[in-house]
């Protein structure tokens, strides 16, 4: 871990970005959705923080009409090979963890450009169906999940400022004494 590194927890990605994301104007399923997309894309690629930092930071209805152009790819294709595009380019970070499900049915993707980590900006998707190909998995989701992920600092600051505006309820509030919280 470097100096401008910061360990958090998988679970600390999740709640900033959903909190992030209802700040940003998401109703609460889609910051969920979004939450789940960016916490899965930092786990197994990184980057998924910083993409959702640049698209905030163009226009905050970017966020949710990007999360509007991926959900595409968030059911089963009845075709075996497809093509997928936008314009313009979304990263990378939305649609990782629709096409690792998509994998574990046995489609195969590659992306333009090629996507290396999160934050690449991506133009187009190409699926194709393998009869009989199964994919391995990794480690790296019980590996994040018992030590944490490292995560540049300044982003993570940036997203902690940004997810601190969001309100919480009264009652949640009245509640933080309680037993519960404890």
């Amino acid at each position: 871990m470097t100096s401008k590194e910061i360990s958090v927890a998988p679970r600390e990605i999740h709640d900033l970005i959903q909190r992030a994301s209802r700040v940003k104007g998401c109703e609460a399923s889609v910051a969920e959705r979004i939450a789940s997309k960016i916490t899965f894309c930092e786990i197994n690629y990184g980057g998924g923080i910083n993409s959702w930092l640049q698209l905030v930071a163009d226009d905050e209805n970017c966020l949710t009409e990007t999360f509007k152009s991926v959900q595409v790819l968030d059911s089963i294709p009845s075709k075996d090979s497809l093509d997928f595009s936008w314009n313009p380019s979304i990263p990378f970070a939305f649609i990782a963890q629709s096409l690792n499900a998509l994998q574990s049915y046995g489609f195969t993707w590659e992306c333009n450009p090629e996507a290396p980590t999160g934050d690449v900006q991506i133009e187009c998707v190409c699926l194709n169906k393998l009869d009989s190909e199964k994919i391995a998995s990794n480690n790296k989701m019980n590996k994040a999940f018992s030590e944490g992920l490292q995560v540049d600092k300044d982003d993570w600051e940036n997203l902690v400022g940004i997810s601190s505006r969001f309100l919480l309820s009264e009652k949640i509030l009245d509640d933080a004494d309680s037993a519960v919280y404890e």
